[in-house]
């Protein structure tokens, strides 16, 4: 069968495994940080008042930047050279990207416990500084990937537009705002512009391509794919500097939460959800990534969290913000990673584990800061405990899923399929559907 089709072949065929191992690994003292965080009496610890919004930007870039995008790049040098039929990255640049955004990490990481809030400051500046550059490095190659398609008219979307243009552009927008923090609101827009730009629109385009251009579900017209991006990020950017006039004084907190939802509802309509359910539910359900498929389900969550009359935030500083890293852009990267690692191992999208485990792992983590939101105390005083028990639980449990689908390939395994493409661009639909075939 192999021999049927011509397939290019790609050097950097495989090179997601590194990446995805480093952002298993490092999401260990991740955890270990928020619950060092959590237990200790430092002077910007959970416990303490002061700084809540510093620690929380840097958890969350630690996330966004750090292990989370690890998995987003990894995608990206394993499938790009493919999908564009070009050989525009290499090995050194993925060596390098690996290199240095683990060591921004670390550094982040041994700056927070430090326990020392001026060296803490200073370190997560020169983590992030890595972190960025790390992202840098790679625009260049995507830019010329996204030029060499345009050129030689071949039907690759806007997908490499993210590596080269938005990723490194938001990066150096966060780093930045974290610099000039003493600026009024720029801190809390770096948080909204994090989250809500960057992380939703990398969720928002992995659903597209996974139901249009992976599945040809056809839920977006090609045509239509980068203004219903497009619109999106403007929603966003709209949001982001109402919470920076909001900080200034200039606007209510209603019109603040008003516009967090607008690109949720956006995303969540513009995605076509009824054709998504007749294609996921019922007699007619058509096998695709039940997680990608849920992930998207969660933006209409997220948008309603968001104007919800006096919902408690608890000890976070925006709690619709860690919904959706928690729901829909863990669940839509995750979701992407898994399926691409089963288009490597050539299983018919027919056999695929539904992963109904992970569904309701990640579900515990959600319920548990609605819980948080409706003031639910279930033992009292000792209820933020428990809350805190059920999101590490969750999302260790994930991470333990995750690494149990990937360990039995990676180590367990004597095969070679990591070193032949898998097959996920409409160049090559013809293939695919030999490979489905029930």
């Amino acid at each position: 069968m192999a021999g049927r089709f011509k397939v290019p072949f790609s050097g950097l065929s495989g090179s997601y495994i590194p990446h995805f191992t480093s952002s298993m690994v490092m999401i260990i003292p991740f955890m270990l940080t928020v619950t060092w965080l959590s237990a200790t009496e430092s002077d910007y610890s959970f416990k303490q008042d002061n700084y809540r919004l510093e620690i929380a930007f840097i958890l969350t870039a630690l996330i966004s930047l750090g292990w989370l995008m690890s998995m987003v790049v990894g995608m990206a040098f394993d499938l790009f050279p493919i999908t564009h039929d070009s050989e525009a990255f290499n090995h050194t640049h993925s060596n390098q990207y690996l290199v240095v955004n683990l060591i921004g990490q670390l550094l982040i990481i041994g700056g927070i416990f430090s326990n020392n809030l001026n060296l803490m400051f200073e370190m997560v500046t020169i983590g992030l500084v890595l972190l960025c550059w790390g992202l840098i490095s790679i625009a260049w190659p995507s830019w010329k990937l996204h030029l060499d398609s345009k050129e030689n008219q071949r039907n690759c979307g806007n997908i490499a537009l993210l590596p080269a243009l938005m990723i490194p552009v938001s990066a150096l927008v966060i780093l930045g705002c974290w610099i000039f923090r003493q600026k009024t609101g720029l801190l809390e827009f770096g948080f909204s512009f994090n989250v809500v730009v960057m992380m939703g629109t990398i969720s928002l385009t992995l659903i597209l391509a996974h139901f249009n251009r992976r599945l040809s579900w056809d839920l977006v017209k090609f045509s239509d794919f980068r203004p219903v991006v497009a619109v999106y990020l403007v929603l966003a950017l709209v949001h982001c500097f109402s919470v920076l006039l909001y900080e200034r004084g200039q606007v209510t907190e209603n019109i603040a939460n008003i516009t967090q939802s607008l690109p949720f509802f956006w995303a969540f309509i513009s995605t076509r959800p009824f054709k998504m359910l007749q294609n996921t539910i019922g007699k007619n359900r058509k096998p695709h990534s039940i997680l990608i498929g849920q992930g998207q389900m969660y933006f209409l969550i997220v948008g309603i969290m968001s104007i919800i009359p006096n919902f408690d935030e608890g000890k976070f500083i925006n709690i619709s913000y860690v919904t959706l890293i928690f729901s829909n852009v863990m669940l839509s990267i995750w979701g992407s990673g898994i399926y691409l690692h089963k288009d490597h191992l050539h299983q018919s999208i027919h056999n695929r584990s539904n992963l109904y485990k992970m569904l309701v792992f990640n579900f515990i983590g959600v319920l548990s800061l609605f819980m948080i939101g409706f003031r639910i105390n279930i033992l009292g005083d000792d209820s933020d405990l428990v809350y805190f028990v059920m999101r590490n639980f969750a999302l260790t449990s994930m991470m333990v899923y995750m690494v149990v689908i990937l360990f039995k390939d990676f180590v367990l395994s004597l095969d070679t399929w990591h070193r032949i493409p898998c097959i996920t661009s409409v160049t090559f639909h013809k293939r695919s559907i030999q490979l489905d075939a029930p």
